[in-house]
């Protein structure tokens, strides 16, 4: 769990703005051409735009400098090129110099103005090497933000490697970078009232030891955009449009049975409720963590995979597993397509559990909003794993004691509501490349 619900609180008073989604690369707009959403499909009127750029042929539609194809597809560094240093801030101090490449999306224009950008990626970090990624928006007079770095990743844990070679960089969201534009919260940029864009730019810069032949790998590049909403928005609870009761097999975890665990990555229990929800998705696929990779790893209660799940989301200086992205890249280390976006309803979710794709979503409530939960909380996530015959959410809530009791079933009403009014539907979702996005959301024109 993370303060989420506080730093958007705050963010909204201080910037005075309100709630949208951009989905780019392939765009999707989850609102009809007409303006209004179709009725008994949306629980709000944010419209939903994600722009990926999936694969060298996608991102080719961008500019590179020193990047090629990579031979399993993606961008991958070309030649030496320019160097630069990096010393990473929770290492040993030591400077180390690396050669860059770097590619630089489309202008994407979104027609509305952006209060909220979050960015996520899919790329392969050999040990030494790394990823940035940078968002951009041009604002309404035609002047540009400047780069705010929203990631600095490498799925590696390796930080010195025995045999003496550089080893990874600890991944990182990068703080105090707000100005007059806008505020960056860990992985969430924020507009300032006034200063909103309309377009934007997001950029990626591979990083390897200088000397060295091998190269990180962009796969895939996703941003979403939106405008703030406030919670008067939502309009109720939506129709139960599945009709049926579905349940996919995904296995429960509790992040309380960790409790204690490793103080240093949080301690387990309470701030692990991310990379357990993820454990659970990769794991319902048929994804492990490779036994040699968990040897080691103390967990006196079963299911080492969910501290090495924390250790492997953990962003030092959010000093949490909580951050969205990260968690959307550690899951494409498993060879799953993966990105951060918005959902406007449990109706547009169910398209997803008819698929096959169990959901990984982003909650707060008070206690009386929600009390089938037996809590309340500041920040949350939870895995969406079907309905019942009524149209209930079934939920894997990491919140309970044991793994038996992580199943649960939350009224559809106060479950939608505090998803949606608290994060606006953030979700991740994490889904094999054969097991295919689904292609009638209403309203929503998607060429994924």
């Amino acid at each position: 769990m993370s303060n989420r619900r506080e730093l958007r609180t705050r963010a909204f008073a201080l910037a005075a703005t309100g709630a949208l989604v951009v989905q780019a690369g392939i765009v999707a707009s989850a609102v009809p051409a007409t303006g209004a959403p179709e009725a008994g499909t949306t629980a709000s009127d944010n419209q939903i735009t994600l722009t990926t750029w999936d694969g060298y042929g996608e991102l080719r539609a961008g500019s590179s400098v020193n990047l090629r194809p990579g031979a399993k597809g993606g961008l991958v560094l070309r030649s030496a090129g320019d160097t630069v240093e990096y010393t990473d801030p929770f290492g040993d101090g030591t400077p180390v110099t690396y050669e860059t490449g770097r590619w630089t999306s489309p202008v994407v224009e979104t027609e509305y103005p952006i209060d909220e950008s979050v960015s996520s990626w899919n790329a392969v970090t050999p040990t030494g090497t790394w990823v940035e990624i940078e968002f951009r928006g041009r604002k309404a007079d035609g002047t540009w933000t400047k780069w705010f770095v929203m990631s600095r990743w490498a799925s590696g844990d390796e930080f010195a490697p025995a045999d003496g070679s550089v080893g990874d960089i600890h991944r990182t969201s990068v703080n105090g970078q707000t100005d007059a534009d806008a505020y960056l919260f860990t992985d969430t940029y924020v507009a300032k009232s006034g200063h909103e864009p309309n377009a934007f730019q997001t950029r990626a810069t591979l990083y390897r030891p200088e000397g060295t032949r091998v190269s990180p790998r962009l796969d895939t590049v996703s941003t979403m955009t939106n405008e703030y909403l406030p919670d008067s928005h939502y309009s109720g609870t939506t129709d139960f449009t599945l009709g049926r009761a579905v349940e996919l097999d995904v296995p429960r975890y509790s992040q309380n049975i960790h409790r204690g665990e490793y103080p240093e990555f949080g301690g387990g229990g309470q701030v692990w409720c991310s990379p357990t929800s993820s454990t659970m998705v990769l794991y319902s696929y048929g994804l492990e963590v490779p036994a040699e990779e968990l040897e080691g790893i103390e967990a006196p209660n079963g299911d080492p995979q969910v501290d090495y799940a924390a250790m492997h989301t953990w962003d030092y200086a959010y000093e949490g597993a909580g951050n969205w992205p990260f968690n959307a890249a550690y899951a494409s280390t498993f060879g799953l397509e993966s990105f951060v976006t918005r959902l406007r309803s449990l109706a547009e979710a169910e398209k997803f559990i008819e698929a096959g794709i169990p959901l990984i979503l982003s909650i707060n409530f008070e206690e009386a909003e929600m009390p089938e939960a037996g809590y309340g909380t500041n920040g949350h996530i939870v895995t969406l794993v079907g309905f019942t015959a009524d149209g209930d959410p079934v939920i894997n809530d990491p919140n309970k004691a044991s793994n038996e009791a992580v199943r649960s079933v939350y009224t559809r009403e106060n479950f939608e509501r505090v998803w949606q009014t608290s994060t606006d539907g953030i979700t991740y979702v994490y889904h094999p490349r054969d097991v295919k996005l689904p292609r009638n959301l209403p309203g929503v024109t998607a060429n994924w």
